[in-house]
């Protein structure tokens, strides 16, 4: 199809196996229901048969698929989508910031899509136009960092040549400094973007992610490994062609109204996510402690050790930010440390979930010997260093290209269960772990990228080592303390408390136990708004395919998801109705993809029970913090399951004693072509 504006009316299909490039021309009827990354990455899931349970998620036939939305470029916030079948067997549907997703689209590229598998490792350089599969043997094994550095260094644009830019030679003369020549840099540049695996996912391992920029990661899911498993070490990108507007001043208007509503953030502009902890820990007691033993410290000093200001404080260098984001999450850090292993290690301030998944949950905040319920008895320098040790596990895991979340629940699983005398050291090849204990930490991990002796079990994640250890020990004790929702590690925000997350709010999102669902608000009124939940869950998945930051949409409104598509593409007849159904669609892909592709026959029995979540999130009462003595939906998984679940589902126009999408709602989101049949065959 010829381009229409905001979209290149291309995306790219790289069969590793053939070694070829074509091209895919989506009709522009496609981008109007689907937009861009997840709802249309679900889209062409369902278009390439990846839905069936037969396609192996770590065989050549998945795809992995690299997308962007209709405003990304110039618009701000932008991020990238990477949506493929999941090692788990689930969908992966997994979102990163940085300067990658404008790249792509100055490229001209709308995706890129990868099938098949390289006989050797491979990279994919892109620069406009021209795409190459590039042997990639020099840097595999590289960790994230190294390798994006010197890939980077392989793809350049016409002006980033040595005969562009000036050379230090030409500095030294004055004139190149006080007036360069005209097209040329200062410099070697080194402008395209990268995404990248670590050891962990060239190894395979299930929860291995792609990393850009060193510390931004598509971090759930499993992405890594699905690259892994095609030989792909990374995708290179350098985009030098613009973007097509309808109508540019009407788009530059609303975007600079954007930024001016981002500019007045306090929170987000100071520390992003890490500003987040003290109030989890001592308002809404939903920080993970101990694999979730606890949730809110008895001494509110504790969490001190992971504040945005006292994290800043000790380790902050500088502030970074995608194009055009006003609010500035990333910083950069440099590791302070009486450990040489940790000492100036370059990282970044831990943002949420890793103060939460890391510091928190493997017990890296209290002082030795203190049990969390008790005051607080250490010193300046431990917290000092509980947050070094925090920011270099963290670091460790980005370098490695492992998802920390997954990460820290297995971890937090292992030492309780150690911790119980559950198991033993010999269980995990001699390590003997406890909590807080970094150099333990560090074995199990190196264990886990490797894929070696317990490390291939591990490598699963959580739930598969619960399930492999409670076997090999013939105790299904162990399965209990498995924090994980439909078979992947609850993120850093409890349930228990009901203020922080909702437990319905995690049974019914279609990314398996997802903290940023969007309905937990509505989930939480009483009587429960099932409309708004519903409404919220379509917005966030909506923005997920619009492909920006999810953490700006509130400073974007109706002006930025409608009136800037409009703006962009010249669809002047595209409402708020038109990007809920967006987010509706994707939804409902999502539902009929992960029942169909796990070959699920009874969901209520094997997805959607009480089974697949946390038993201690029913069982036991919240032992500290504001909201003491509270369990997850007052302990009632009959009324959570039984009741609410059903009419949730008859909200969304599904049916309530499975969950499948009715014919009529098919026909309604104009799915029916492309899920009619799997609704069909799951109903039956």
């Amino acid at each position: 199809m010829s381009a229409v504006y905001g979209f290149t009316g291309k995306i790219a299909r790289i069969d590793l196996s053939a070694g070829s490039v074509s091209i895919i021309e989506p009709q522009e009827e496609v981008y109007r229901k689907y937009l861009g990354g997840w709802a249309l990455g679900m889209y062409f899931l369902f278009k390439e048969g990846l839905a069936e349970p037969d396609k192996d998620p770590l065989g050549p036939e998945n795809m992995l698929q690299l997308l962007v939305g209709p405003v990304t470029g110039i618009a701000p916030n932008p991020r990238t989508a990477i949506v493929t079948k999941s090692p788990y067997g689930f969908n992966c549907i997994t979102l990163c910031g940085g300067q990658g997703g404008a790249n792509l689209k100055f490229a001209g590229w709308d995706g890129i899509q990868i099938v098949g598998k390289a006989d050797k490792p491979v990279y994919i350089a892109v620069i406009d136009d021209h795409i190459e599969i590039r042997d990639a043997t020099e840097f595999w094994g590289m960790g994230t960092e190294e390798a994006e550095m010197a890939m980077r260094k392989k793809v350049l644009a016409p002006i980033e040549t040595s005969g562009s830019t000036l050379t230090e030679s030409d500095l030294t003369k004055k004139w190149a400094k006080l007036r360069p020549p005209k097209n040329q840099g200062i410099g070697g540049k080194r402008l395209a973007s990268t995404w990248v695996i670590g050891p962990a996912g060239e190894n395979k391992v299930w929860f291995a992610n792609m990393v850009t920029e060193g510390a931004r990661a598509h971090g759930r899911y499993g992405s890594g490994a699905v690259a892994g498993a095609k030989n792909l070490k990374g995708i290179v990108v350098r985009g030098t062609k613009g973007q097509k507007f309808a109508d540019k001043k009407k788009f530059l208007q609303i975007m600079g109204n954007i930024q001016k509503r981002e500019g007045t953030s306090h929170f987000w502009r100071t520390y992003g996510t890490a500003g987040a902890s003290v109030h989890e820990a001592n308002i809404v007691g939903g920080y993970p402690i101990r694999n979730w033993q606890w949730e809110s410290w008895a001494d509110p000093r504790t969490v001190k050790t992971l504040s945005g200001p006292f994290v800043d404080q000790m380790s902050f260098v500088r502030k970074q930010a995608c194009p055009g984001c006003a609010l500035h999450c990333l910083y950069p850090a440099r590791i302070s440390s009486y450990n040489e292993m940790m000492d100036e290690t370059i990282t970044d301030m831990p943002d949420w979930e890793a103060m939460g998944m890391v510091g928190g949950n493997i017990g890296y905040l209290e002082a030795e010997g203190t049990d969390p319920g008790d005051p607080y008895g250490g010193t300046f320098e431990d917290m000092t260093e509980n947050a070094a040790k925090t920011q270099y596990t963290t670091w460790f895991s980005d370098n490695t290209g492992m998802d920390f979340i997954e990460g820290g629940a297995l971890l937090g699983l292992l030492m309780e269960l150690r911790q119980r005398d559950l198991i033993e050291p010999a269980d995990l090849d001699g390590i003997d772990l406890k909590w807080g204990d970094l150099n333990s930490v560090k074995a199990v991990l190196e264990k886990t990228v490797a894929g070696e002796g317990i490390g291939a079990v591990l490598a699963r994640g959580t739930y598969e080592t619960a399930r492999y250890l409670s076997r090999k020990k013939e105790n299904d004790e162990i399965m209990y303390y498995s924090m994980t929702g439909k078979r992947y590690a609850q993120p850093a925000h409890g349930a228990r408390s009901n203020h922080d997350r909702n437990a319905l709010d995690y049974v019914t999102v279609v990314r398996p136990c997802e903290h940023t669902g969007g309905g937990s608000k509505a989930f939480m009124k009483n009587p429960i708004d099932y409309d708004g939940a519903v409404n919220g869950q379509n917005f966030n998945a909506a923005v997920n395919s619009m492909v920006y930051c999810l953490f700006a949409s509130g400073f974007w409104g109706d002006e930025g998801n409608v009136e800037l598509v409009k703006a962009v593409t010249g669809w002047n007849d595209f409402d708020k109705k038109d990007f809920l159904k967006v987010g509706e669609r994707a939804y409902a892909l999502s539902r009929l993809f992960n029942l169909r592709s796990q070959n699920i026959k009874e969901p209520r029995k094997e997805w959607d029970s009480p089974d697949m979540f946390p038993a201690r999130w029913f069982k036991e009462p919240l032992p500290t913090g504001p909201y003491k003595g509270k369990t997850a939906f007052n302990g009632d998984t009959a009324k959570l399951f039984d009741e609410c679940l059903p009419q949730y589902w008859a909200q969304r126009g599904w049916s309530r004693d499975k969950g499948i999408p009715e014919e009529e709602k098919l026909k309604e989101l104009g799915i029916a072509g492309i899920a009619g049949n799997i609704a069909a065959k799951l109903r039956s």
